[in-house]
């Protein structure tokens, strides 16, 4: 089920995704409020609809041509279509006006609200708050979330679903929704609710499915590692469900995420940097290795991945890409530091490779963070196995050369599927480290070929990277053959 998805969804960009899920989303509010099942009126969603769009891409190109930068559209109209959902739909003037506002201050946030290159606060959410507090002096209603309803909570939680799965952040989802649920839900039951009363009231009537799925997830204003994520999605269900009010600022679902996102960048203080392309080199006929130079010294955990901006004219997968970092930690913190990523590089790929190839040596382009969890542990006494399909292998490379550079032994074994007939990428990596190489084909990647090869395998620490299909069938072969534990990455396919 899981490679069904992922084969599905891993066609497109996530700011593709994530736009043609709230189309549906909104496309299915009118019908529906054209039938009268629910309440706000179709013509003032539409006309509300068609004001942030135009006031969010207007300030958005505004603002990059004063910033001298390009506009990254997509992103204006998924914020701008998230703006729609949370603001009152209207067609009087003041209320078009109130909504406007908040779609320009949520463009205009990601460039005045940043920290070395890098906007602090989910937009939609900054411009919705500071809007409402305008409107407390003002007199007009701006947040008030209406899509959050009974007759949307089924596409709106397919839609959430499939944005969490595509990012592998449910678990931070349904951290924010079950405290939600329980902080919520308690004080309804302390006041006469019957508790399955209680819990249908926080899921139907309160926004927690479109915040936890469409916002919490949105991966700029998340912290890097798990449990900083775990811990922001709690501060803001804590936020988000215990009440107050303090003048303009009282309890609400901008607010609360808002403060996540304050928490978020105290944890994590990610700063945005810029890295000059250098040479390349082929690792098969239909892979190769870029090489970077940062505009500063790095720091990073071997396995970690980095993702790149490059302006062009994309594809559907839009202009920015994730990359695993392939070469060794202490290369990217050196004074002069370097770093590597490598890449399926078939013939008519994707637009980013192809604009990524055009550049001349020594072109800046920007890099928006680095960040994630598949890590080794931290105890050396611990064995490993690494089950790598094709470009999968580079996290590997990385987490093996980083134990060469500091003199580290330990009992690897590193079993690669090849993506074509005898290829096995990084080989002199796995080598250098004194890893155990296996090589496997993909059909004979069964539980029983699995134990052959590694007896001793449910005594070891599994990761799999590469593809999601293979990824999914490795994780299936190596818990079925044993082992206990077992760590995934995976590539979308760029």
């Amino acid at each position: 089920m899981r490679a069904r998805l992922d084969a599905v969804t891993g066609q497109v960009s996530m700011y593709r995704l994530a736009t043609m899920t709230l189309v549906a989303v909104l496309a299915l509010a009118v019908v529906l409020a054209f039938l009268g099942a629910i309440g706000p009126d179709p013509y003032a969603i539409l006309g509300t609809l068609g004001v942030v769009l135009v006031a969010a891409l207007g300030a958005n190109e505004v603002a990059a041509r004063l910033a001298r930068t390009v506009a990254h559209r997509e992103s204006s109209v998924i914020t701008a279509l998230i703006v729609t959902c949370l603001v009152l739909p209207s067609l009087t003037t003041a209320g078009l006006i109130a909504a406007a506002g908040a779609g320009v201050i949520a463009a205009l946030s990601k460039y005045l609200i940043v920290w070395r290159g890098r906007h602090i606060l989910n937009p939609a959410a900054a411009g919705v708050l500071i809007t409402g507090v305008i409107g407390y002096y003002t007199g007009q209603a701006v947040g008030v979330w209406w899509i959050a309803t009974p007759a949307l909570l089924p596409i709106v939680a397919l839609g959430a679903l499939l944005l969490l799965d595509r990012t592998r952040r449910v678990d931070v989802g349904l951290v924010f929704v079950v405290l939600a649920v329980i902080i919520v839900g308690a004080r309804l039951v302390a006041t006469g609710t019957d508790p399955f009363g209680a819990l249908t009231t926080v899921l139907l009537l309160l926004p927690v499915v479109f915040l936890a799925g469409f916002m919490l997830s949105e991966p700029l204003t998340l912290p890097p590692l798990r449990w900083q994520q775990w811990l922001t999605a709690a501060v803001v269900a804590v936020v988000f469900s215990v009440p107050f009010s303090l003048g303009p600022i009282y309890t609400s679902p901008e607010l609360a995420l808002v403060v996540g996102n304050l928490v978020a960048f105290g944890l994590s203080r990610r700063t945005g940097f810029s890295v000059r392309v250098g040479e390349s080199r082929p690792l098969s006929p239909t892979a190769t290795e870029w090489h970077f130079t940062p505009s500063r010294p790095l720091r990073f955990d071997a396995g970690q991945y980095l993702e790149l901006h490059l302006p062009h004219k994309a594809d559907i997968r839009g202009m920015r890409r994730t990359f695993s970092i392939a070469s060794a930690p202490q290369l990217a913190a050196s004074p002069a530091p370097r770093l590597s990523i490598g890449m399926r590089t078939p013939e008519g790929g994707s637009s980013f490779k192809a604009a990524l190839a055009a550049l001349e040596p020594g072109t800046r382009i920007a890099a928006t963070q680095i960040a994630g969890d598949f890590t080794l542990p931290r105890d050396a006494s611990i064995p490993l196995v690494m089950l790598a399909g094709g470009i999968g292998m580079t996290p590997f490379a990385s987490q093996l050369a980083d134990l060469t550079a500091r003199g580290e032994q330990r009992d690897i074994v590193v079993i690669v599927v090849p993506s074509n007939d005898d290829e096995v990428l990084y080989r002199e990596v796995i080598e250098a480290a004194g890893a155990r190489l296996v090589v496997m084909r993909r059909d004979d990647m069964t539980p029983d070929a699995l134990l052959a090869a590694v007896p001793d395998i449910a005594s070891r620490r599994a990761f799999v990277s590469g593809a999601p299909g293979l990824v999914s069938a490795g994780r299936s072969a190596l818990r079925r053959a044993g082992a206990k534990r077992v760590k995934t990455d995976y590539f979308a396919g760029y």
